[in-house]
């Protein structure tokens, strides 16, 4: 009678209920890894303003501004002004806060306002 052989089949048997443990454990590994990464993705949707920065308000205002300052230049066409006022009708702070900023000054603002308005503006002598 051959003992040898007996204890290698229960140790195979422990390997391969090891293996379906390791299996169940590196499938719950993997979801709690997927779960982390989403809930990193949807913090990073978020945008946190300091002290010093503008919030939606403040963007709004110095857009405003901006857009004001556009407006007055006399040899601006008038589908120029069509388009600029139609794009600030429809201005979400906070949508441009999260896509441009956080904005801790007035020339951020208005840097990020000149690329977004900048293929709208067209003056009468280009024409």
């Amino acid at each position: 009678m051959e003992v040898n052989n007996v204890s290698g089949a229960y140790t195979s048997a422990a390997k391969v209920t090891e293996t379906d443990e390791d299996k169940e454990t590196k499938k719950t590994q993997e979801e709690e890894a997927k779960e982390a990464k989403v809930s990193e993705k949807e913090d990073k949707d978020t945008v946190e303003l300091t002290d010093s920065d503008y919030d939606e308000d403040g963007v709004e205002e110095k857009a405003n501004n901006y857009v004001a300052n556009l407006l007055a230049n006399q040899s601006l066409t008038e589908e120029s002004r069509a388009l600029i006022q139609q794009y600030m009708n429809t201005f979400d702070g906070a949508r441009f806060i999260k896509m441009y900023g956080p904005f801790s000054s007035t020339a951020e603002i208005s840097a990020a306002m000149y690329a977004v308005t900048s293929h709208m503006v067209k003056y009468q002598q280009d024409e």
